[in-house]
């Protein structure tokens, strides 16, 4: 206890340097807690658009389709697969997808044609309701379509404008015809932005003439299942397909989000870097200017072993008080901007990352693992910035050291 007492008396000492080190210890840690946060929601909304916004969690082709896709190259009977998959616990889409051409006055844009069914659609992904304006598509609409935030950009084209649309049928014959455009997307992803236009199953096939069949179904594994889990049961009812899931379809996305911790480590260390050598400075004044109460304490019979061990516990102190702070101004900033986040709408339009959009309100994910790593490395980072004064003061020899002036 009298080491305690000891260690408590010097911190007071010098209240100002004590009090600056303790403030500083508790800015980098509340900093980096909201940071740390902050990027496990930027990767939490990463996967979330990744799968729920146009992806899905795993996708079902034709054997070769993702090779070389081609309009003839389909999935037969997808309406019986999707019922299986939805009989499985499942939530399943089926597309068809073919390129051509639209134009709308004197603009015109290379497209891709997404045929979908809008309530399956709507049940399986995010997408029908990831409008900027207007509405999703409606069966009982069939000339109605949706485009693209930049490719509505593109043809200068607004809700209730009139395009015509120009391909190549599944039969050789040309497919043109017009449409009305009834929605318009927000922000999903570089290729469906550019050149994404959507139609009802029943417009896409008797445009291009092709009366069954799918190119792709997309699949939806319940929350409470786990991704591979899932997956035999999905392999088992689509034998013969071509079965993978959304880490495969995209692999830079999910390396970049198994490997966020990657990216956060590195920042917190450079931070700590800096807070260290601040405890590094502290520690050293204070040893230095206690040299010679440190010798009468070794003449005493005090050992090197417990002046080392009042040097750590002098900081450990400052940072045990610095971790009450820190926590105390971090994790509630943290779970403020769970709820509110931080608008980015005034620096962009839309963003994104590895082909997936990006939400523009950034909202943080409050974890343990998120407000643990920035704590537990503040607390070894002081322990190494500790150890050099604590040694220095542990081999003072006690003769020097009380004539030291």
């Amino acid at each position: 206890m009298k080491i305690w007492r000891m260690a408590f008396r010097n911190i007071l000492r010098m209240k100002r340097r004590s009090l600056i080190t303790t403030l500083a210890m508790a800015f980098a840690l509340g900093i980096m807690i909201v940071y740390s946060c902050l990027m496990d929601g930027l990767v939490h909304d990463m996967e979330k658009n990744a799968t729920m916004l146009e992806m899905g969690h795993v996708q079902i082709h034709a054997p070769g389709y993702l090779e070389s896709p081609s309009i003839y190259k389909r999935i037969e009977d997808p309406e019986s697969l999707v019922a299986s998959l939805q009989n499985a616990g499942f939530h399943a889409s089926y597309r068809l997808f073919a390129s051509g051409l639209a134009a709308r006055g004197n603009a015109s844009a290379g497209v891709q044609f997404r045929g979908v069914d809008p309530t399956l659609e709507s049940d399986t992904t995010r997408l029908p309701h990831h409008l900027l304006e207007g509405k999703w598509l409606d069966e009982k609409e069939p000339k109605n379509v949706v485009l693209g935030k930049r490719l509505a950009q593109t043809l200068s084209a607004k809700v209730s404008d009139e395009i015509v649309v120009v391909s190549q049928a599944s039969d050789g014959s040309i497919a043109n015809e017009l449409y009305i455009v009834a929605g318009i997307l927000k922000s999903v992803g570089e290729i469906v932005d550019r050149s994404g236009l959507f139609m009802t199953v029943s417009a896409f096939r008797e445009l291009m003439v092709m009366p069954e069949g799918s190119h792709e179904i997309v699949i939806a594994v319940p929350p409470e299942q786990e991704l591979q889990d899932a997956l035999p049961a999905i392999k088992k009812i689509a034998q013969g397909l071509d079965v993978k899931t959304w880490e495969q379809l995209n692999p830079a996305l999910a390396e970049m989000i198994n490997s966020a911790d990657a990216f956060l480590i590195p920042l917190i260390v450079i931070t700590y870097m800096a807070i260290a050598i601040v405890i590094l400075n502290a520690m050293l004044m204070a040893v230095f200017e206690r040299i010679h109460e440190y010798g009468v304490m070794k003449a005493l019979g005090v050992g090197p072993f417990s002046v080392f061990r009042l040097v750590l516990i002098e900081a450990f102190i400052m940072t045990h008080g610095a971790a009450i702070l820190g926590l105390a101004t971090g994790v509630p900033l943290a779970f403020y901007l769970e709820t509110h986040g931080i608008d980015l709408g005034i620096f962009a339009q839309g963003a994104t990352i590895s082909g997936v959009a990006i939400d523009l309100v950034w909202r943080s994910l409050v974890s343990v693992s998120s407000i643990l790593m920035p704590l537990i490395f503040l607390y070894i980072l002081v322990l190494l910035g500790t150890m050099y004064p604590a040694i220095k003061a542990a081999r003072l020899k006690p003769v020097d050291a009380i004539h030291h002036h």
